[in-house]
């Protein structure tokens, strides 16, 4: 909002988004500091992307941070996968060539399957 001494305004940042407790925590930090800090950013975002000044395009701001469901999804599996993994035995059955998974491996398969359902 224009103001007769300059602009005001008002944000909010989402204390469940990391991205903006962290945003959050720093503006806080700064004091009475925190429109230098935001001018420098934008001045900054508006250089890399010039063509948010042009007004016959829309702007769209697309939050570069976080994770896509898919992303999320595979660092658990892959985070779940090292943590398990000194646990994670084959056991050969000599005498058939049968290779079958331990407990701890089906155990670890069924956590990793049953993620789908939070999707």
């Amino acid at each position: 909002m224009r103001t007769s001494d300059g602009y005001r305004f008002g944000l909010q940042f989402k204390i469940l988004s990391d991205a903006h407790r962290q945003v959050g925590e720093f503006l806080e930090s700064l004091g009475n500091k925190k429109s230098e800090a935001v001018v420098t950013a934008m001045i900054e975002y508006i250089g890399s992307h010039p063509d948010v000044l042009n007004k016959d395009n829309p702007v769209k701001v697309i939050a570069a941070y976080g994770y896509s469901e898919e992303s999320l999804n595979a660092r658990i599996e892959a985070m779940v996968r090292k943590i398990a993994g000194s646990n994670h035995v084959l056991s050969i059955d000599a005498e058939s060539d049968n290779v079958s998974e331990s407990d701890d491996a089906k155990a670890l398969d069924a956590l990793l399957n049953g993620l789908d359902r939070f999707e």
